[in-house]
């Protein structure tokens, strides 16, 4: 049971706060609740996957230096396509995008597959866990518990964006577009900055 809880408590702690991925998420919720817990599902699918690379000790062979400064590179540009997307469907309308709507519910998971992969901070979260990883008692039921933690989020999250969105104008969707796809270009030079600038300073 400790190590279920302890499972719930990282899912949590790493699907909760406010990031690149929860963005998107409110972003998706605002078209399609489906397709935003898609996006959700395929992080959570992504976290799994490093949290047993965590318990084999592989994440370890990421946690270097140039293996951070590799994924941040991708990770960034990743982010400005995002970013640049974001804008794009605005300008567009972001309830009537028929460019978001024909994009289909396996884009939207191996978008959140990617935006995880790419995120250093994310290895750097899990390798931070790896006290935890290791006392647990039992994996697979932590693993359960991370499951449950980060799904819970990834679905009421989305479902309250998407059942209030039409208590919110279309001025308002488009500010809030304009906002979402500034914190990713935000997450994105910040990635740069922390492992490319910071270090010449």
């Amino acid at each position: 049971m400790n190590s279920f809880l302890q499972g719930i408590l990282l899912g949590l702690g790493a699907a909760v706060p406010i990031g690149p991925l929860n963005i998107l998420i409110m972003s998706y919720a605002f078209t399609s609740y489906s397709k935003a817990l898609c996006l959700g599902l395929g992080a959570m699918s992504t976290d799994s996957f490093y949290l047993m690379l965590l318990s084999f000790g592989v994440l370890h062979l990421l946690n270097t230096p140039l293996a951070l400064k590799i994924v941040a590179v991708f990770g960034s540009l990743f982010l400005i396509y995002m970013a640049f997307g974001l804008i794009k469907d605005a300008n567009k309308g972001v309830k009537t995008d028929p460019n978001l709507k024909s994009k289909g519910h396996l884009n939207a998971f191996f978008k959140g597959c990617f935006l995880n992969l790419t995120n250093p901070y994310i290895i750097v979260f899990w390798f931070s866990m790896a006290t935890v990883t290791v006392s647990a008692n039992n994996f697979l039921a932590m693993l359960f518990g991370l499951i449950v933690g980060i799904l819970s989020w990834i679905l009421i999250f989305p479902l309250i964006i998407y059942k209030t969105r039409n208590q919110i104008s279309k001025k308002m969707m488009k500010m809030l577009s304009y906002f979402s796809s500034a914190v990713l270009l935000f997450f994105a030079l910040n990635l740069i900055y922390q492992h490319f600038i910071k270090g010449l300073l």
